[in-house]
């Protein structure tokens, strides 16, 4: 390969042979984990800094700033010394000990604040925002918000699974953090096949399960007089979340239904 992002997508699927035993139903994984980064938000990384370098916002010595739970601040960093900019991520610190030591390992720069509601200032998004204004050269990579999180599964992961698949896919289901993969993804494909099902798996206190059910973004840990001071009631990183993003928002539509998954399902799954 002639350059560091070529090696990241195509990854290959599996016969989850388990959970197709069990359900009678011939059930595929998507292997993300085989992205140099370990996960999707490989894809993430590759077309936000490649399309802010198109569009003139991320220049030579430039330094990329974003606020992360870890998985996006993951490949980040290595897209960004792939390419010879700097980075740095703000993070809450309850996240994961060992996604702030691969982080510091991939040569950038970690901040780490309180959780707290998107609302908040302190909130690491926010507090990521505020850092990359401040900083000469700066690209605040937005990967709630920007649409080149949603373009990289519309136009990449979803046509990948189309043709791995031979188009004979009766339902997608995953989680939502950004909102980018199920909403890009589950947009492909019920443009090739609106028959197609497309399910959001939502954990304990995020607000997406009544969004998608009942048109109301809520969950019961915002009821009055209960909100908690951090909302996310989970063991889970990185997915639930308590508003509609951008992202989530352009593929909407495309999103039959979701269930609520426990973190005793989540673990046990596992």
């Amino acid at each position: 390969r002639d350059d560091f992002m070529d090696l990241i997508g195509n990854t290959p699927m599996v016969v989850i042979q388990s959970l197709s035993k069990e359900t009678g139903c011939r059930i595929l994984g998507k292997c993300e984990y085989l992205n140099p980064g370990g996960s999707s938000k490989d894809r993430v990384a590759k077309n936000i800094v490649r399309e802010a370098e198109e569009q003139g916002y991320l220049k030579e010595g430039g330094t990329i700033v974003e606020g992360t739970s870890g998985s996006t601040g993951i490949s980040l960093a290595q897209v960004a010394r792939s390419r010879g900019y700097s980075c740095c991520i703000v993070m809450p610190d309850d996240q994961a000990k060992e996604k702030r030591d691969l982080i510091t390992a991939l040569g950038a720069k970690i901040k780490l604040v309180k959780p707290a509601a998107i609302v908040n200032q302190n909130h690491y998004v926010n507090e990521a925002r505020k850092l990359a204004n401040g900083i000469p050269g700066g690209f605040f990579a937005n990967q709630f918000e920007t649409m080149a999180n949603f373009r990289a599964h519309a136009l990449y992961t979803g046509p990948e699974i189309w043709k791995q698949t031979s188009g004979n896919i009766d339902a997608f289901v995953m989680s939502s953090g950004t909102g980018g993969t199920i909403a890009g993804v589950g947009s492909f494909l019920k443009a090739k096949n609106p028959r197609i099902q497309v399910v959001l798996a939502d954990p304990p206190g995020s607000s997406l399960y009544h969004k998608i059910n009942s048109g109301v973004l809520y969950t019961d840990e915002q009821a009055e007089k209960t909100q908690k001071r951090h909302r996310y009631d989970t063991i889970t990183e990185g997915v639930g979340i308590d508003r509609l993003t951008t992202n989530m928002a352009a593929g909407l539509a495309s999103i039959d239904e979701a269930y609520r998954v426990s973190d005793e399902e989540t673990a046990s799954m596992a």
